[in-house]
């Protein structure tokens, strides 16, 4: 089927890495975006040369997880059908640990490749690569706006003192109504 759209959760390559993913979750809970980095790097398919302009989904589709974990909005990571009952779970995980050095990698994939398509998609101005590959302007102007916001919340990780993506669910409230202290 491909891409219906210009993220990586609406094409085909970027649920495929979804699921490659999701078949890597530790048991414990704990995901490392550095264990996650060096899977992927073991296969072409998930993560292209950059300057191949191939299909750059993979890590795209990585980043479009983190942000979601950080805005804490997972609930469409995980497959509800009893078909998928016994696949691992993004809900099941406890803590999501990232290294400066893990999302510096990602980040600079990203802006690298969205630099050499904006470059191809210049030298090709009057071919069928004019739009990076999309068909309509609208999803290559789309797309680039969608691919610099992923490089600036990566830029948001790198700045801020967190190496945790889930924030802690500790109680924030005081004693229960009727408790005794």
């Amino acid at each position: 089927m491909g891409c219906w759209g210009i993220t990586a959760f609406e094409s085909d390559t970027g649920l495929d890495t979804v699921d490659f993913i999701r078949s890597k979750l530790p048991e414990n809970g704990m995901l490392e975006l550095e264990k996650i980095i060096e899977e992927m790097r073991q296969k072409e398919w998930c993560v292209p040369e950059v300057t191949d302009l191939a299909s750059h989904t993979g890590p795209m589709a990585l980043a479009e997880m983190i942000v979601k974990f950080q805005d804490e909005d997972i609930s469409d990571m995980d497959y509800d059908g009893e078909w998928a009952a016994n696949q691992n779970k993004f809900s099941k995980v406890k803590s999501f640990t990232v290294t400066g050095e893990s999302v510096q990698w990602l980040r600079n994939y990203l802006a690298h490749a969205l630099g050499c398509i904006k470059e191809e998609a210049e030298l090709a101005a009057n071919s069928d690569r004019k739009w990076g590959g999309w068909f309509e302007e609208e999803d290559w102007n789309g797309w680039q706006e969608h691919m610099s916001m992923l490089i600036s919340r990566m830029d948001s990780i790198l700045m801020s003192q967190e190496d945790d993506l889930i924030p802690s669910k500790e109680q924030t409230s005081g004693p229960v109504m009727g408790e005794i202290s």
